[in-house]
């Protein structure tokens, strides 16, 4: 007989338990679908990068260096390496040949290129439509298609040091032998892949500055084609343990209330369970079953199919991060962790929700004394001035306040969630649109290999650019030193407003990151010299993408011993004539805008995708509240009606403190929004040559609003429905039996 009262309790109040169920698996899949992801792309990450010898550093140097001598004198694995890139249409293809020692090609398809060979990597390769096996003609030349590779060096595709999005399907990377590469090399430096521990980095930048004129130098962890993967690998799985915890520990206090009130309506059923001779423990038993039927239903198929989508979801993953899956793996004890979290959270949810009722004698049960408290103290005197139904509406929130914080604080987190789809999409899309179309008001850049010291092109702007770190940390640091009224870059203040190079300006994602303000100094170390520069902040420019300074270029080149007069790049308007073999690196402005528009609707997908959370979980918080709310007034609802109260008049008695606690909850989920995003965004993005303006805005605020809102109405729809669906004559048939 016992075992049959939990079903028939949840079939009786299967909406309820339903939305619970929901919010458990929604949990539980999640939990399991990302550990599983992240823990495959992590593990095929560390194999792909120690079988294949990552670089430990890259340097450039003017001159080509004695490798012999300086990977004995410093212990480490040292090569050159050649490069080339192939133009076709509006896609390029970046060459380099076949590495021995350091960043060793991985081919995931296919075999290493022979002679008159190439492999490319599998992402281009995808977008292209090219297949193994496929001839590409380059240069009057056929190369058949020997296979996919993946470099180790370039995990995050981009075709600019400067970008933060990849383009496979006009940017991608191959091999072939250097007997084929070279008829197409022109080299105008000489690139160096290390691998190895130096003890003491500043010495070897000094022996490369001085014998072979060092003119870029970049450790692993300031390469931010490599450093991508890893901080996405270390923030997805605590973020995926975080909203599952959170959906999980909603799902557990709405349990926890709906057992209550449950359990609270059963004081006859349980006290005549005592008369009969059932103990506590076996009463205990058959409560405790609701977490664990939830659970059940619940969690073990959301793990399950977790498990299942990992496949499509680790192939979409790695589509932006070449990271190379030749072993599927299951992390048992993650995998473990999404099926049995939820029970953690249930179980005590339902125990406390018998535990203080089991404690009273069978006398009191059966009476109903436990019933009989506080609340019904409560007068709420100062409602009386009010009119009866808006003072009823008040009474029925105030009696509950309980339930209504948790519709509060459901809707701030979805608020939060959703806030982050609609807001990170538009900050990326402003960081671009104002960067590069307001701010850097040049088409095309030119770095030079060296110095210069005459401008031939007049409608071009003179720069310098220098790489420092942060004395005592590894942030990187990029000064530029330019025209002092520049009209290619527009370094503006808080209002819009030009600021005028005067002294050291630094970028408002630099400032936020070291926490900088105006008058604070700035401890450098150069990255190509080791020499060390204390400069004070003049001004913070409202610019969002690099961790940058700016000064003048005559006070840059006394500020760092230049010559003056003297520059090492141009920005221009219009495509300059420049030899490549003069050219260090160049860069199309319209090419960075190209790939954002690009990536616009997988970052479309990701917001719609958040939204739908966002919406289920507020639709389901909501839902689930209302549902118990009428559960437990149906008695007092079918006198109203009897009274001649319409639907409508009821639904605003009854679940009008619905609405307070919405728009409580939804205006409490901006501030919590942009003060956590404040913290992520400077600990994600610490190492990072950008920042993110994440504040939540209008638009995003009205955008989210409109979603959350709809999910609300929806729900007050379906409870009115069911306030509907009451029959007067049932209930008081029901109360007279």
């Amino acid at each position: 007989m016992l075992g049959r009262i939990p079903l028939r309790i949840i079939n009786r109040n299967r909406s309820q338990f339903l939305g619970i169920i929901l919010l458990v698996f929604l949990a539980s899949f999640a939990y399991s679908l990302f550990s599983i992801l992240v823990a495959n792309v992590d593990l095929n990450y560390k194999k792909f990068v120690e079988s294949s010898n990552q670089e430990t550093f890259h340097f450039i140097t003017r001159d080509p260096v004695d490798v012999s001598s300086v990977s004995s004198k410093f212990r480490i694995d040292l090569e050159e390496r050649y490069s080339w890139d192939y133009d076709f249409g509006d896609r390029t293809l970046r060459i380099f040949n076949i590495s021995q020692k350091v960043n060793k090609p991985l081919i995931s398809e296919g075999s290493l290129p022979a002679p008159g060979e190439m492999a490319i990597d599998p992402n281009f390769a995808r977008e292209n439509n090219f297949k193994v096996g496929d001839e590409l003609r380059i240069e009057e030349r056929n190369f058949r298609i020997s296979g996919f590779v993946n470099l180790p060096d370039y995990i995050y595709i981009i075709k600019n040091d400067t970008d933060f999005l990849n383009d496979p399907q006009h940017f991608g990377i191959g091999v072939m032998n250097l007997s084929d590469l070279e008829p197409f090399l022109s080299p105008s430096f000489h690139y160096y892949m290390g691998k190895g521990d130096v003890e003491d980095m500043s010495s070897l930048k000094a022996e490369l500055n001085s014998r072979y004129t060092l003119l870029s130098f970049q450790e692993k962890w300031d390469n931010f084609r490599i450093i991508t993967t890893e901080k996405k690998m270390e923030s997805a799985r605590p973020m995926a343990y975080v909203i599952s915890s959170i959906i999980l520990l909603i799902s557990s206090i709405l349990l926890f209330i709906v057992l209550r009130r449950l359990i609270n309506s059963m004081h006859g059923e349980i006290g005549t369970l005592y008369a009969l001779g059932y103990n506590q423990r076996e009463i205990s038993r058959v409560y405790l079953r609701f977490p664990l039927i939830t659970w059940l239903v619940g969690a073990i198929p959301g793990g399950i199919l977790g498990l299942l989508a990992s496949g499509p979801f680790i192939n979409f993953y790695v589509s932006f991060l070449s990271v190379p899956i030749i072993d599927r793996f299951l992390p048992v004890f993650d995998f473990l962790i999404s099926l049995f979290l939820p029970l953690i959270f249930m179980l005590p949810s339902g125990y406390l929700a018998i535990s203080s009722l089991l404690k009273r004698s069978v006398v009191e049960i059966i009476k109903g004394e436990s019933q009989k408290g506080i609340k019904q103290k409560i007068r709420f005197r100062f409602l009386d001035r009010l009119s009866f139904r808006r003072r009823l509406m008040l009474k029925q929130g105030l009696l509950h306040i309980s339930r209504e914080l948790v519709l509060a604080l459901g809707v701030a987190f979805a608020t939060f969630i959703l806030l982050f789809g609609v807001s990170a999409a538009g900050a990326i899309e402003n960081t671009v649109n104002d960067t590069y179309q307001n701010i850097f008001r040049y088409n095309y850049m030119y770095l030079f290999n060296t110095f210069q010291e005459r401008n031939d092109s007049p409608q071009a702007e003179r720069f310098t650019f220098l790489p420092f770190t942060l004395e005592g940390t590894k942030t990187k640091v990029s000064l530029y030193g330019i025209e002092k009224n520049s009209q290619m870059v527009t370094v503006r203040g808080p209002g819009g407003q030009p600021i005028q190079l005067e002294g050291l300006v630094v970028t408002r994602s630099l400032a936020d990151k070291l926490n900088l303000k105006e008058g604070d100094s700035l401890n450098l170390v150069s990255n190509l010299n080791g020499r060390k520069y204390s400069l004070k902040v003049n001004r913070v420019a409202e610019m969002y993408l690099g961790n940058s300074g700016y000064m003048n270029l005559e006070e840059f080149n006394r500020t760092f011993g230049l010559k003056d007069g003297s520059f090492l790049g141009l920005f221009s308007p219009v495509s300059l004539n420049i030899p490549r073999a003069s050219l260090l690196a160049s860069m199309d402005k319209e090419y960075v805008i190209k790939v954002f528009r690009d990536s616009a609707s997988t970052i479309e997908q990701m917001i719609r995708v958040i939204g739908l959370i966002s919406f289920f979980l507020a639709l389901v918080i909501v839902f689930v509240l209302s549902s118990l709310t009428i559960a437990e007034n149906r008695k007092p609802l079918s006198i109203f009606k009897i009274l001649g109260y319409r639907d409508g008049e009821l639904s605003s008695i009854l679940l009008g403190f619905n609405n307070i606690s919405f728009l409580a909850g939804f205006l409490l989920g901006i501030p919590i929004y942009n003060y956590m995003m404040k913290i992520l965004m400077n600990q994600v993005l610490r190492d990072m040559d950008f920042s993110l303006n994440v504040k939540a805005d209008i638009q995003s605020v009205l955008i989210s609003f409109l979603v959350l809102l709809s999910a609300f109405l929806i729900s007050k729809f379906f409870s009115r429905r069911r306030i509907y669906s009451i029959s007067p004559s049932v209930i008081l048939k029901e109360q007279m039996e």
